[in-house]
């Protein structure tokens, strides 16, 4: 669903609001291409602290809803002075009458995210970074907005539930494969397990890079504490969506990549690559609605994967 831009002259209006900005206006906004999350847009500024800097505006409708922009900036503010590297928050705006939804200021990082970095992205440096999401120490008081499950079973049974009520948001009761892997899904929910701080989206897009090492690490929208497989299951099932071969879950290369990058032993994935699959699957569905198309993948091969996936539960 197209989105409008913010005003130029309406964000310079607001910036000279802020401490230091009396001066600054804004040259130009440009919006960032790829991902479904918050409206995110370079802006330049003339007359101000930062040369450029990062808007990004909460989406009304999307596949990701509800959408919670100052609930991202938490994080991040949360994520500050850990090994993890984030954007800085440099403003925050909860009256959506400014732009017609709440936003963020954010630092800009000119860094290429890892899908066009090439070179400068390295797989060894993204799998350890992801280990090193997995590490923060979520039980200080800075995480406590994000709620604490009673046990990684129950995280993962709050995972479905806000799956499903997307589903029955996109498509209602009328999709019988994905109502079916729902169920199958909460019957096999794994106990066990280890509840950790998760990103929610570790995607490669959101990963950036400069001289072989991660720069920083974008889209925080999706951040809770959960099974920190869930997060795994997450790159198994993209992987095989963007044509790596079925095979066992446990077998995937990030499996063992992250191990070896300093993540702590990983077993019993199929469940998380299955859940992935599942909400892939209710994606499609609302990448169509809001879009009017197909997003990357068919809906023929998501169906193909789902079933084996279900098979080797």
């Amino acid at each position: 669903m197209p989105e409008l831009l913010p005003d130029p002259a309406v964000v310079s209006r607001w910036l000279q609001t802020r401490p230091g900005n009396a001066t600054a206006t804004v040259t130009s906004i440009e919006q960032l291409e790829g991902g479904a999350s918050n409206i995110t847009c370079r802006v330049e500024i003339a007359g101000g602290p930062w040369p450029e800097v990062v808007l990004r505006r909460q989406r009304l409708r999307g596949i990701f809803e509800p959408y919670d922009v100052l609930r991202e900036g938490r994080v991040l503010d949360a994520l500050a002075g850990t090994a993890v590297p984030v954007p800085q928050v440099l403003g925050r705006e909860p009256d959506p009458s400014v732009l017609g939804a709440p936003f963020l200021l954010l630092e800009y990082i000119d860094a290429p995210h890892m899908g066009v970095a090439g070179r400068e992205a390295s797989y060894e440096a993204f799998a350890a970074m992801v280990a090193t999401v997995h590490q923060v120490d979520w039980k200080t008081g800075a995480f406590g907005f994000l709620g604490v499950p009673p046990s990684p079973a129950a995280a993962l049974h709050a995972e479905l539930d806000v799956v499903r009520g997307r589903l029955r948001k996109f498509v209602g009761d009328t999709e019988p494969l994905l109502l079916a892997a729902e169920r199958r899904l909460r019957a096999a929910v794994p106990n066990g397990g280890r509840l950790a701080f998760c990103q929610g989206d570790i995607n490669v897009f959101n990963y950036l890079f400069r001289a072989g090492q991660v720069a920083a690490v974008v889209d925080w929208e999706q951040a809770r504490i959960s099974d920190l497989r869930s997060d795994i299951g997450q790159l198994i099932a993209l992987s095989n969506l963007k044509g790596a071969p079925f095979a066992p879950a446990d077998a995937a290369p990030f499996g063992h990549a992250y191990m070896a990058a300093g993540g702590e032993a990983i077993a019993s994935l199929a469940w998380f690559r299955a859940r992935w699959l599942w909400e892939l699957g209710v994606i499609y569905h609302g990448w169509v609605a809001f879009n009017g198309s197909s997003p990357w993948y068919s809906w023929e091969r998501l169906v193909e994967l789902l079933q084996l996936a279900l098979e080797e539960l």
